[in-house]
Protein backbone atom coordinates (compact mmCIF):
# COMPACT_ATOMS: atom_id res chain seq x y z
CA UNK A 1 0.00 0.00 0.00
CA UNK A 2 1.52 3.55 -0.65
CA UNK A 3 1.62 6.19 1.83
CA UNK A 4 -0.95 9.17 1.51
CA UNK A 5 -0.85 12.22 3.79
CA UNK A 6 -3.07 14.97 4.28
CA UNK A 7 -1.56 18.67 3.67
CA UNK A 8 1.96 17.35 4.26
CA UNK A 9 1.39 16.17 7.42
CA UNK A 10 3.51 12.37 8.18
CA UNK A 11 2.09 9.77 6.17
CA UNK A 12 -0.42 7.59 6.76
CA UNK A 13 0.39 3.75 6.36
CA UNK A 14 -2.73 1.92 6.68
CA UNK A 15 -6.71 1.75 6.73
CA UNK A 16 -6.54 2.91 10.78
CA UNK A 17 -4.49 5.80 10.35
CA UNK A 18 -6.51 6.79 7.34
CA UNK A 19 -9.61 6.30 9.20
CA UNK A 20 -7.77 8.37 12.37
CA UNK A 21 -7.22 11.23 10.17
CA UNK A 22 -10.75 11.28 8.50
CA UNK A 23 -12.75 11.29 12.15
CA UNK A 24 -10.07 14.41 12.98
CA UNK A 25 -11.27 16.10 9.91
CA UNK A 26 -14.85 15.73 10.52
CA UNK A 27 -14.42 16.15 14.77
CA UNK A 28 -12.56 19.72 13.46
CA UNK A 29 -15.13 20.61 10.49
CA UNK A 30 -18.08 19.27 10.14
CA UNK A 31 -20.99 20.97 9.14
CA UNK A 32 -22.24 20.32 13.31
CA UNK A 33 -20.14 23.13 13.78
CA UNK A 34 -21.39 25.80 11.30
CA UNK A 35 -22.96 28.47 13.27
CA UNK A 36 -26.46 27.71 11.72
CA UNK A 37 -26.46 23.93 13.21
CA UNK A 38 -25.42 25.73 16.30
CA UNK A 39 -28.74 27.66 16.55
CA UNK A 40 -30.51 24.69 15.05
CA UNK A 41 -29.73 22.47 17.90
CA UNK A 42 -29.64 24.92 20.55
CA UNK A 43 -33.11 26.25 20.10
CA UNK A 44 -32.45 29.54 18.64
CA UNK A 45 -34.93 29.39 15.19
CA UNK A 46 -38.16 30.29 14.92
CA UNK A 47 -40.39 27.69 13.71
CA UNK A 48 -40.70 28.91 10.08
CA UNK A 49 -36.54 28.76 9.69
CA UNK A 50 -36.85 24.86 11.35
CA UNK A 51 -39.57 24.33 8.53
CA UNK A 52 -36.87 26.07 5.93
CA UNK A 53 -34.39 24.00 7.45
CA UNK A 54 -36.45 20.71 6.91
CA UNK A 55 -37.97 21.52 3.54
CA UNK A 56 -34.51 21.90 2.01
CA UNK A 57 -32.81 18.54 4.12
CA UNK A 58 -35.67 16.82 2.89
CA UNK A 59 -34.63 17.89 -0.91
CA UNK A 60 -30.72 16.42 -0.11
CA UNK A 61 -31.69 13.84 1.62
CA UNK A 62 -34.08 12.74 -1.04
CA UNK A 63 -31.34 12.90 -3.59
CA UNK A 64 -28.76 10.81 -1.86
CA UNK A 65 -30.06 7.67 -3.67
CA UNK A 66 -29.78 9.44 -7.12
CA UNK A 67 -26.66 9.80 -6.04
CA UNK A 68 -25.75 6.60 -4.67
CA UNK A 69 -27.14 4.90 -8.01
CA UNK A 70 -24.45 7.26 -10.19
CA UNK A 71 -21.78 5.87 -7.57
CA UNK A 72 -22.70 2.51 -8.50
CA UNK A 73 -23.04 3.31 -11.95
CA UNK A 74 -19.03 3.95 -11.94
CA UNK A 75 -18.35 0.31 -10.95
CA UNK A 76 -18.17 -2.88 -13.20
CA UNK A 77 -17.28 -5.00 -10.72
CA UNK A 78 -20.19 -6.29 -8.92
CA UNK A 79 -19.26 -6.73 -5.89
CA UNK A 80 -18.87 -3.17 -4.93
CA UNK A 81 -21.80 -3.18 -6.44
CA UNK A 82 -23.58 -5.03 -4.54
CA UNK A 83 -21.89 -3.38 -1.29
CA UNK A 84 -23.32 0.17 -1.96
CA UNK A 85 -26.91 -1.29 -3.03
CA UNK A 86 -27.79 -0.72 0.64
CA UNK A 87 -27.20 2.58 0.76
CA UNK A 88 -30.28 3.38 -1.68
CA UNK A 89 -32.46 0.42 0.48
CA UNK A 90 -31.45 2.96 3.44
CA UNK A 91 -32.98 6.20 1.90
CA UNK A 92 -35.98 4.98 -0.42
CA UNK A 93 -37.01 1.52 1.99
CA UNK A 94 -37.46 -1.51 0.84
CA UNK A 95 -40.56 -3.07 -0.08
CA UNK A 96 -42.37 -3.00 3.11
CA UNK A 97 -40.13 -1.19 5.35
CA UNK A 98 -39.45 2.47 5.81
CA UNK A 99 -35.93 4.22 4.32
CA UNK A 100 -34.48 7.55 5.77
CA UNK A 101 -36.79 9.47 2.91
CA UNK A 102 -40.02 8.39 4.74
CA UNK A 103 -38.28 9.80 8.30
CA UNK A 104 -37.59 12.93 6.82
CA UNK A 105 -41.51 13.50 5.43
CA UNK A 106 -42.71 12.40 8.62
CA UNK A 107 -40.59 15.29 10.32
CA UNK A 108 -41.66 18.09 7.39
CA UNK A 109 -45.18 16.90 8.06
CA UNK A 110 -44.83 17.43 11.27
CA UNK A 111 -43.44 21.01 11.27
CA UNK A 112 -46.38 21.59 9.41
CA UNK A 113 -45.31 21.54 6.15
CA UNK A 114 -47.96 19.89 3.22
CA UNK A 115 -45.83 16.42 2.17
CA UNK A 116 -46.93 17.08 -1.56
CA UNK A 117 -45.21 20.32 -1.67
CA UNK A 118 -41.89 19.29 0.83
CA UNK A 119 -41.64 16.66 -2.57
CA UNK A 120 -42.55 18.76 -4.84
CA UNK A 121 -39.07 20.67 -4.55
CA UNK A 122 -41.18 23.89 -5.16
CA UNK A 123 -39.96 25.90 -2.01
CA UNK A 124 -36.08 24.75 -1.80
CA UNK A 125 -33.92 27.50 -2.00
CA UNK A 126 -31.93 27.85 -5.12
CA UNK A 127 -28.51 27.88 -3.65
CA UNK A 128 -29.84 24.24 -2.41
CA UNK A 129 -30.62 23.23 -5.25
CA UNK A 130 -27.28 23.89 -6.87
CA UNK A 131 -25.56 22.54 -3.72
CA UNK A 132 -27.21 19.39 -4.28
CA UNK A 133 -27.01 18.83 -8.01
CA UNK A 134 -23.15 20.02 -8.08
CA UNK A 135 -23.30 16.62 -5.52
CA UNK A 136 -24.48 14.39 -8.24
CA UNK A 137 -22.31 15.94 -10.46
CA UNK A 138 -18.87 15.44 -8.71
CA UNK A 139 -20.16 11.43 -8.39
CA UNK A 140 -20.62 11.29 -12.00
CA UNK A 141 -17.42 12.99 -12.98
CA UNK A 142 -14.56 13.06 -10.33
CA UNK A 143 -13.08 9.64 -10.14
CA UNK A 144 -14.62 6.52 -8.49
CA UNK A 145 -12.19 7.01 -4.94
CA UNK A 146 -13.40 10.82 -5.11
CA UNK A 147 -17.01 9.63 -5.19
CA UNK A 148 -16.88 7.01 -2.80
CA UNK A 149 -14.99 9.07 -0.33
CA UNK A 150 -17.94 12.44 -0.96
CA UNK A 151 -19.63 9.52 0.90
CA UNK A 152 -18.17 9.06 4.03
CA UNK A 153 -20.54 10.91 6.40
CA UNK A 154 -21.77 7.71 7.68
CA UNK A 155 -18.08 8.33 9.86
CA UNK A 156 -19.77 11.90 11.28
CA UNK A 157 -23.55 10.98 11.25
CA UNK A 158 -24.56 9.21 14.99
CA UNK A 159 -23.07 12.12 16.50
CA UNK A 160 -24.95 15.20 14.27
CA UNK A 161 -28.34 12.96 14.52
CA UNK A 162 -27.81 12.31 18.36
CA UNK A 163 -27.14 16.06 18.70
CA UNK A 164 -29.37 17.35 16.65
CA UNK A 165 -32.21 15.20 17.73
CA UNK A 166 -31.35 16.46 21.82
CA UNK A 167 -31.17 19.32 20.93
CA UNK A 168 -34.46 19.87 19.13
CA UNK A 169 -36.51 17.89 21.46
CA UNK A 170 -34.64 20.09 24.12
CA UNK A 171 -36.02 23.46 23.06
CA UNK A 172 -38.30 23.53 20.56
CA UNK A 173 -42.16 23.08 21.88
CA UNK A 174 -43.25 22.52 18.23
CA UNK A 175 -41.30 18.85 18.19
CA UNK A 176 -41.58 15.68 19.62
CA UNK A 177 -40.16 12.29 19.52
CA UNK A 178 -42.58 10.76 17.06
CA UNK A 179 -41.75 13.08 14.35
CA UNK A 180 -37.22 12.80 15.59
CA UNK A 181 -37.05 9.19 13.98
Amino acid sequence: MTAFSFNGSAPLNNAEELEAALRHIGATRYHNLHPFHRLLHGGKLNKGQVQAWALNRYYYQSTIPLKDAVVISRFRDRGIRTEWRHRIEDHDGDVGTEGGIERWLKLTEGLGLDSAYVESAEGILPATRFAVEAYVHFVRNRTPLEAIASSLTELFAPNLHEERISGMLAHYDFVNPDIMS
